[in-house]
């Protein structure tokens, strides 16, 4: 039987491309650079707001992670 720690662990290294908090990443099909503020593992959901910031602010939204490529 696998522990919890096993299956998170396993859960974090097969998020794509190591997304962390904090990091700008572009979405598949955007030309825009995206932040992202938060990171949910075990859905697989991150929530990002467009960077840089609008003087208004930027709307954060949830989305795939499989939707988000790194910024390479």
């Amino acid at each position: 039987m696998k522990t919890s720690k096993n299956v998170i662990e396993k859960t974090k290294k097969e998020t794509a491309k190591n997304i962390n908090q904090g990091d700008c990443v572009y979405l598949k099909n955007q030309e825009e650079l995206f932040q992202v503020l938060g990171i949910d593992n075990a859905y697989e959901k991150c929530w990002v707001r467009e960077w840089p910031l609008n003087a208004n602010g930027s709307p954060v939204f949830e989305i795939s992670i499989k939707q988000v490529s790194p910024n390479q």
